[in-house]
């Protein structure tokens, strides 16, 4: 052999040997993946069936399968140890093996120990979903391990899966049961031939808005041999149609025409729909038996009289006879004839007497009543038509009955009976008597009412009469029976009727006072005074506060009042939430008084119900209704706290509930103050619930209390820079009692603490600000106001600032028509506010003289910008001049626009004679001034001249004087005045 051929070989002997062991590997994972079976259990488990799903079952493919087996000891042996059970699902019909290579899934369980011949159901936990997909099924139960008998270790079984299922099913039921009316013999119910009787039946649909699903439901009659003799269907096509529902519905009237025993068929007795109608018909039908039997038996059951059942003898008048007449048969009788005859004892008939029933039904009874118009011995006979509409009577022996009996006269016996058991009343009061005599007296029987014998009151049985009829003052009633056959019996008793007064009041107060007097009464009720303490007790609160007098309405001094006694409708004045076994009443010593005292022995009061309470007192009163009060139900928000200007606050809250309610107070308002590095604050009480540390913190901390519609208020207590505050709302009672543990305190994010106010005002100035001014010399101006002064529009612009590090800014603006020197603007209305300050940009604010109080011409404005921050507080204190003030004059600028309304000046008219300033001296002749000046320096000249020589004169006379006094002097002397006249 060449050396290539000895390669191939070798080469293709390798091959062959990696594809055997290739195979053997592949052989033995088929064997290892293959179902086994080995008889490894001893004894004999059988797989008996499929509980669920039943075999060919159909099934909603949307829904999952759940499986449940019947698993069988058939062996002869007990086995202790537990068996495993399993099941697979493949699609289609397969058997065993190909369906577990197929399986579309796989489940298993462990069956716990069965005795001998017993059989158990076991539910696996798990579920197959086919996810829509709809066809038939293949189930395989298998057990794991086989025992002695292998053949029964497997059971296959078949379903269907559907995505449009539809199934109507009828559990166990009777309709039977339905009727009423209908005879009942041993049990059963007994029906009549000919005869509707109206049924329904209840069931479960499951079914699609698409399937069509016509359900013809009914019945059928099958007897003794199997043979159907009767039948009848309804069709219907509304039963619901999505999902699983239940439904009743009413069959067709059963009716059949011969008697004897039946089996009824009823349910879905056919079906059609889109495509096909019900699709399980094991569930459609149910069976009951049914009995139809028309016999009629009526029977005289018993004749006795009426009052006295045990009695021997019978009693003359009307209906004093009663006969019972049953129906033992099984139809019903419609008006059967009863007959009832009164004879001697010679059988001569005295009187006959018929009854017709509306109807009897099947075991039930009736009973006519007749008259005995005859005394002495008689012979008494009552008997039922036997021929009736329904049938001949099949046992008439029972319906005919006789009786020999004597016919008496009962006695009377009356006596009276009275609404008030001690025959004492009040004119207010309506009086009922009643007679009543023996159930013996012969029939029908007259009464007559008479009082102290002779005064006619009234006739009948029952007499109601007003006691103010009757009168004050003790009385005697009678009352005289007359029977049928002429006898009369009396009976008497006695009454008092004392003077009542109607006290009632509204719909809260009924009840009446014993005077002496013509009175009246006058009631009135309040809550309590507000914001005091009645201390009723512990647990109790002050409900009611009740003023109740009777007084006379003649001119007596007094009512003369032995007592009252009233009921107080208390669903009308407190709240339903009260215990009423926690009610008291007490006497107060005024309306408008806090103190009280327990009602003594001979007052008194009692609850009569959950709406009643009655009080009985012996004097006028004042009455304070105490009980235990819940709290409201007030819901209340924690406050929410605004800071406003001048480190002044506001608080906010919000609350619901029983707001409306008279017992709930309002509001009390508790602050606290502390500096920032202090921590006294309000606490939650939730979290704090000691009283102590709270009675602590609200002692001399009130600042407000405020009725319950209120829903804020603002502390206008200015807080110095540095100090914070606490608030606590807390609802309170009426008599003004805070509950602590309901208080709500102001948080500070999510948590109780404080709050700082803002008292520093904004500082801030704008840069730039300057104005200018423009004249509108447009017509349509003028003709707003027909003055030209009104056509100015001044503009004023400036630089907005940087906002303050603590928030945004905003500003208002003023003007003033005087300097600002140190001038407080807050009294001032502003001419605008919140003007929005966007820092780096231009600000503008334009104003017209055609506005309200706008500019004019030769005036001077102050435009004032002051500064707001987010709290609203303002930098009112202004000095010109300022970078936030501009000042603005405004300058007549009309003549700029209409000089040519100017009136050009004449020309000047020659002066006299030519001459320039003669023409000036006459125009300055005819001005007042001129005159005036010249009349003064004309005089002026006038007195110089005449004034001047005389003092010349004179001065000339005193020289010579002086000259010659000269001489006459001492040379000293003459140095000494030297100086003085040189």
């Amino acid at each position: 052999m060449s050396s290539g051929n000895a390669d191939s070989d070798y080469g293709s002997s390798r091959s062959s040997i990696g594809l055997v062991s290739l195979l053997i590997l592949s052989s033995l994972g088929a064997v290892l993946m293959a179902p086994t079976a080995s008889a490894s259990v001893s004894g004999d488990y059988e797989i008996s069936a499929s509980l669920s799903p039943l075999p060919g079952d159909y099934m909603s493919a949307w829904d999952p399968v759940y499986f449940e087996v019947e698993v069988t000891n058939s062996g002869f042996f007990y086995n202790t140890q537990t068996r495993s059970i399993e099941w697979f699902v493949c699609e289609g019909i397969q058997d065993e093996t190909s369906c577990y290579n197929d399986r579309e899934d796989y489940g298993i369980g462990s069956i716990e120990p069965i005795a001998v011949g017993e059989s158990i159901s076991y539910s696996f936990s798990q579920s197959f979903s086919s996810n829509g997909d709809e066809g038939p099924y293949t189930l395989v139960y298998r057990f794991i391990d086989s025992d002695t008998k292998t053949f029964n270790d497997v059971g296959i079984y078949n379903f269907n899966l559907a995505q449009k299922l539809v199934d109507v099913i009828f559990e166990q039921q009777n309709p039977i049961e339905q009727l009423v009316g209908v005879a009942n013999y041993d049990g059963n119910v007994i029906l009549n031939t000919d005869t509707d009787y109206n049924m329904s039946i209840e069931g479960v649909v499951k079914s699609c808005g698409s399937c069509g699903l016509v359900a013809n439901i009914g019945w059928r009659l099958i007897d003794g041999f199997g043979v159907e003799r009767a039948n009848s269907t309804t069709p219907y096509s509304d039963l619901p149609s999505w999902g699983e529902s239940s439904f009743t519905r009413q069959m067709p009237p059963l009716n059949f025409d011969s008697e004897g025993s039946y089996e009824m068929v009823f349910g879905i007795l056919d079906s059609n729909g889109t495509p096909s109608g019900d699709m399980n018909s094991y569930n459609d039908l149910q069976t009951v038996n049914v009995i139809f039997d028309d016999s009629v038996d009526l029977q005289i059951t018993s004749m006795y009289p009426l009052s006295a059942p045990t009695s021997p003898d019978y009693f003359y008048g009307d209906d004093s006879v009663s006969v019972t007449v049953s129906n033992l048969g099984n139809h019903s009788v419609v008006e059967p004839l009863i007959r009832f005859t009164v004879m001697d004892l010679n059988e001569q008939i005295q009187s006959e007497e018929d009854c017709l029933p509306a109807e009897i039904l099947p075991g039930e009874t009736e009973s006519c009543v007749f008259d005995i118009n005859h005394l002495g011995d008689k012979k008494l006979r009552v008997f039922v038509s036997e021929a009736l509409n329904e049938g001949l009577d099949v046992k008439p022996s029972d319906n005919v009955l006789n009786v020999n009996a004597e016919v008496i006269r009962g006695q009377i016996n009356p006596i009276v009976e009275q609404s008030n058991f001690f025959g004492t009343y009040k004119t207010a009061d309506n009086i009922t008597f009643t007679a009543r005599t023996l159930s013996t007296a012969a029939a029908p029987l007259s009464y007559t009412w008479w009082s102290s014998g002779i005064i006619y009151l009234g006739s009948g049985q029952e007499l109601i009469v007003p006691a103010s009829n009757i009168g004050l003052g003790d009385h005697f009633i009678t009352v005289r029976a007359t029977d049928a056959l002429g006898q009369l019996e009396s009976a008497t008793i006695p009454i008092t009727v004392f003077n009542s007064t109607d006290i009632g009041v509204g719909d809260w107060l009924n009840g009446s006072a014993v005077t002496r007097t013509h009175a009246k009464g006058v009631a009135m009720y309040d809550y309590p005074l507000d914001g005091v303490n009645y201390a009723p007790g512990e647990g109790l609160e002050a409900l009611i506060r009740m003023s109740i007098d009777v007084l006379p309405t003649g001119e007596d001094p007094d009512a003369g009042m032995d007592w009252m006694e009233f009921d107080i409708n208390l669903s009308k004045i407190i709240p339903d939430n009260v215990p009423r076994e926690s009610i008291e009443i007490h006497q107060l010593y005024g309306f408008d008084q806090l103190d009280w005292d327990r009602l003594d022995s001979e007052n008194y009061f009692e609850i009569i119900d959950n709406d009643t309470l009655r009080v009985h007192i012996i004097e006028n009163m004042d009455l304070l209704i105490v009980g235990d009060l819940p709290a409201p139900e007030i819901n209340l928000d924690n406050p929410i706290i605004t800071l406003l200007p001048d480190g002044e606050m506001q608080l906010s809250w919000n609350s619901s509930g029983d707001l409306s309610n008279p017992y709930f107070g309002g509001w009390k308002v508790f602050r606290v103050t502390s500096p920032i590095t202090a921590s006294a604050y309000f606490p939650d009480p939730n979290d704090i619930p000691s009283e102590f540390v709270w009675k602590g913190l609200m002692q001399d901390s009130l600042s407000a209390t405020l009725d319950g519609t209120a829903t804020s208020w603002i502390d206008e207590r200015s807080l110095e820079t540095g100090t914070c505050s606490s608030y606590a709302v807390i609802p309170i009672d009426r008599a003004g009692e805070p509950n602590y543990l309901e208080a709500k305190v102001t948080l500070v994010d999510g948590l109780p603490g404080l709050t700082c106010g803002d008292a520093i005002d904004p500082s801030a100035e704008v840069s730039g600000f300057k104005s200018n001014v423009v004249y509108n010399n447009n017509t349509a101006c003028y003709n707003q106001f027909l003055d030209w002064d009104r056509c100015y529009e001044l503009t004023l612009t400036w630089t907005w600032p940087d906002h303050e590090p603590e928030g945004n800014i905003t500003w208002n603006m003023y003007r003033i028509e005087q300097k600002p020197s140190d001038v407080d603007l807050r009294y001032i209305e502003p001419i605008a506010t919140n003007l929005v300050n966007v820092p780096g940009e231009v600000g503008t604010f334009t104003q017209n003289g055609t506005e309200y109080d706008g500019i004019m011409p030769y005036r001077t404005y102050y435009f004032i910008l002051t500064p707001v921050d987010s709290v609203g507080n303002e930098y009112t204190i202004i000095s010109y001049p300022s970078d936030n003030v501009e000042r603005v004059y405004v300058e007549d600028a009309y003549w700029e626009y209409n000089e040519y309304r100017i009136p050009e000046p004449p020309e000047p008219p020659e002066p006299p004679y030519g001459v320039e300033w003669l023409g000036d001296l006459q125009e300055y002749m005819e001005i007042e001034t001129f005159q005036i000046a010249g009349i003064v320096l004309l005089m002026t000249i006038i007195i110089n001249f005449i004034g001047l020589p005389i003092i010349l004169k004179k001065k000339k006379r005193m020289s010579r004087v002086l000259s010659k006094r000269a001489a006459n002097q001492p040379a000293d002397m003459d140095d000494e005045f030297e100086d003085f006249f040189n």
